[in-house]
């Protein structure tokens, strides 16, 4: 069976206004705070409330001193020790994974696409190593998933593009801009609205998104370029 996460939220609402910090009182019992991971797990050793995660090297292992303060960021991955997928984590180097790469929506398989394949190329985007008329450099999801692949990031070659519900688990609805533990995943920009692989049912020429400045969600056209964090394993 596998496992979901909460929300990161470890504060209530004191009624009738403000907010109650220790999740403390008569009022406070039917609130987030008091139920879930957050209040049963909630130990920030390794992720804040009830997160638990394992920062891996570019071979995939674990780092041996995973509470060291490093001046560089070591790990390529992050393994989520709640729901057992394992994610990219971007990097601020101007390479495969750069934070600021942006990419259009972009599917052939007529499977899992929604009935539409989205936008192969678009010249509003931007991502390290494109070629103008070399398909496998494009800045679409298809194409830069591939391109990790055959990378063997983390030690894998079955690395995807997460489900909405996926990239949702990854939300701390505690904080924003962004609203995730940066502590793992860091060089994670401001703004930071990142491509799910969910087709959006009620138009094929959209997808979801989740953005991470504020833990929203959404359907959108697939020309627009946004960000892309990978994942492996589940399903």
């Amino acid at each position: 069976m596998r496992h979901l996460n909460d929300t990161g939220i470890n504060w209530g609402g004191s009624y009738p206004s403000g907010n109650n910090p220790d999740c403390t009182g008569e009022t406070i019992g039917a609130q987030d705070c008091s139920h879930g991971r957050d209040f049963t797990n909630n130990d920030n050793s390794d992720g804040h409330a009830g997160f638990s995660f394992t920062k891996l090297d570019a071979n995939g292992n674990p780092l041996a001193n995973q509470a060291a303060v490093y001046t560089t960021t070591p790990w390529a991955c992050v393994q989520d020790n709640v729901t057992g997928l394992i994610w990219e984590v971007k990097t601020a180097n101007s390479d495969l994974h750069d934070q600021n790469d942006s990419y259009t929506w972009y599917n052939s398989d007529s499977a899992t696409n929604g009935g539409e394949v989205g936008y192969a190329d678009s010249s509003g985007n931007s991502c390290e190593g494109y070629v103008a008329g070399q398909p496998a450099t494009y800045c679409n999801t298809e194409a830069y998933t591939a391109r990790v692949n055959a990378a063997g990031w983390c030690g894998h070659s079955d690395w995807r593009m997460p489900t909405r519900k996926e990239l949702q688990g990854i939300v701390s609805f505690d904080r924003v801009a962004p609203a995730i533990d940066t502590e793992y995943f860091p060089n994670t920009p401001v703004v930071s609205v990142v491509w799910s692989g969910s087709p959006y049912a009620d138009y094929s020429v959209y997808a979801w998104f989740v953005d991470f400045g504020n833990g929203d969600s959404g359907g959108v056209n697939r020309g627009n370029g946004y960000q892309v964090r990978l994942v492996r394993g589940g399903q």
